[in-house]
């Protein structure tokens, strides 16, 4: 085995054991072994620097890289990972994700027969207590506009989707750590936004572990008033990129529009409506929106504060609102908002 690794697998973790383990143990079946795991921890107190100490020093491939600076965060973790990572390919894990046992050895003879590539993304399964137990995937990835697909929230894949050349997140820049969600998004779509060169495989070769935790970062988006408050900053620097990078068409444009309204709704839920309102209206204001546009999104955000009826018309009223303007979201997201909206009418939706 060489002493330089050709992958290195970087996985932010905290206070995650039990699952942590699970996704150390599927890099360590890995079919190709020349790969180090560096696992990034940031603060965790629950056994978690014993149990992967304790690993590394069976199989030196495995790295503990504790979080030290005062700025914290898996965005902060997995730039750490970049830094110490010693291999030219870079994976991101997360911390109850799992590869598949021959992720690695695949990705990386599509990076060596392709040099041209910046990255190349793989698809996932989705799995809840054992993977194949939903029998679904994370993303169909057909053909289309990614970049639309991204800012629709139609995320055509994950953190631990792609493998990358190291030397193009060196030029693109690292991941955002003043984001508090959002942050694979923002990558992935400055990633694109850079006209970078990558293909999509068909091939399923990890799984991605399907929680309803309200810790999750990828919930608190919805629900923690400083995380929706934090989701509208994410959205100007999407904005931003977007008009630098000349690639801003109007239905980009409707897109991002979409995400504002997305906020301002989950704000609504939160805090209230006035809150919500003015969200809305600095989105509109920014993008220029139509004041019809703007007005009829007012409205709406009035049927949101209005909870869930009876015959629930209020929400049908907003999705198909949404739908009439081009705000296009992912389908089982807005199922999850709508079925926690309807047991908690007065508290924010997931």
């Amino acid at each position: 085995m060489n002493a330089q690794p050709l992958v290195s697998v970087v996985t932010p973790t905290k206070n995650r054991l039990a699952l942590l383990r699970e996704t150390m143990d599927s890099v360590a079946a890995q079919t190709f072994p020349e790969w180090e795991h560096l696992v990034v921890d940031d603060g965790s107190d629950d056994g978690t620097p014993d149990e992967v100490r304790t690993r590394s020093a069976a199989d030196p491939r495995i790295r503990y890289i504790p979080r030290t600076a005062d700025k914290a965060g898996a965005n902060v973790c997995r730039n750490i990972g970049i830094a110490e990572s010693r291999a030219a390919l870079l994976i991101f894990l997360d911390s109850d994700d799992l590869l598949r046992p021959q992720c690695i050895e695949q990705r990386l003879e599509i990076m060596r027969r392709n040099t041209i590539l910046d990255f190349a993304v793989f698809r996932a399964g989705v799995f809840a207590k054992s993977v194949g137990d939903l029998n679904r995937l994370y993303h169909s990835q057909n053909p289309g506009d990614d970049l639309l697909r991204f800012l629709t929230l139609e995320c055509p894949w994950q953190t631990s989707g792609p493998i990358w050349r190291r030397a193009f997140l060196d030029k693109v820049g690292r991941f955002d750590e003043m984001l508090l969600s959002m942050q694979d998004l923002e990558l992935h779509l400055r990633a694109l936004c850079a006209r970078a060169k990558y293909v999509c495989f068909p091939d399923i070769d990890h799984d991605i572990r399907w929680q309803d935790d309200a810790t999750k970062t990828s919930v608190r988006h919805f629900q923690d008033p400083i995380f929706i408050e934090a989701a509208e900053g994410a959205q100007v620097k999407l904005l931003n990129t977007l008009t630098r990078s000349g690639l801003l068409t109007w239905s980009r444009q409707r897109a991002l529009l979409g995400l504002t309204f997305g906020v301002a709704e989950s704000c609504v839920r939160a805090t209230g409506l006035v809150d919500g309102m003015r969200i809305w209206n600095r989105g509109c204001s920014r993008q220029h929106a139509p004041m019809s546009l703007q007005v009829a999104g007012l409205l709406m955000l009035y049927a949101v504060r209005q909870g869930v009826t009876p015959d629930g018309f209020c929400l049908r009223l907003v999705n198909k609102w949404k739908g009439w303007m081009r705000f296009r979201e992912e389908p089982l997201l807005m199922e999850r908002v709508q079925e926690n909206s309807a047991e908690r009418p007065n508290d924010c939706a997931a």
